[in-house]
């Protein structure tokens, strides 16, 4: 008796943590689904095929293989081989320091780069304005030319404490 109780509470937890997780993704603009599948990897103690994760969840096979697909590239979830079986099967990254700190440098790596070529084709197109004889257009050129040279080293340092910061975070995630 005691054990259909502690088995209802389990699964109770599972519901919980599976929507909450849903929330959480759903927060950043994400289908609640992508936080259900995470949630359902995350608490599962063995990989799952899309066919179970479809089912556990009562989502179509479809809609999982194109989640799982978002999940693997962000590094939530990664593909394991099964021995003895021809399907795919996933488990999820429980390392949530490293996914989110991966995450946050990758993306701040692609802005940075960004926002150094486009300062560097801006600096480019206004040395030409700078020299201009019209007084008006070569201050507002030079005044483009130090914003934009400001926005560029604002971005550099800032690059330069995150790495800190990560490095920092890891090794700190290391020792722990």
């Amino acid at each position: 008796m005691q054990t259909d109780k502690d088995n209802k509470k389990l699964e109770e937890v599972r519901n919980i943590f599976i929507e909450g997780l849903g929330r959480i993704f759903g927060q950043y603009n994400f289908p609640d689904v992508l936080g259900h599948i995470y949630g359902l990897l995350f608490l599962s103690d063995e990989p799952l095929g899309l066919d179970d994760i479809a089912q556990e969840l009562g989502v179509s096979k479809s809609t999982v293989s194109n989640n799982i697909r978002i999940l693997e590239g962000v590094g939530y979830a990664q593909k394991v081989w099964v021995k003895g079986s021809r399907r795919d099967y996933y488990e999820a990254e429980r390392n949530m320091s490293k996914v989110v700190i991966e995450t946050i440098e990758k993306n701040y790596e692609k802005e940075l780069e960004i926002v150094v070529s486009t300062s560097e084709n801006c600096k480019n197109l206004l040395a030409v304005v700078v020299d201009s004889s019209d007084e008006r257009l070569k201050e507002k050129a030079q005044f483009y030319y130090q914003n934009i040279d400001n926005l560029e080293n604002q971005t550099k340092r800032v690059a330069s404490k995150l790495s800190e910061l990560l490095l920092t975070a890891f090794q700190k995630e290391d020792k722990d």
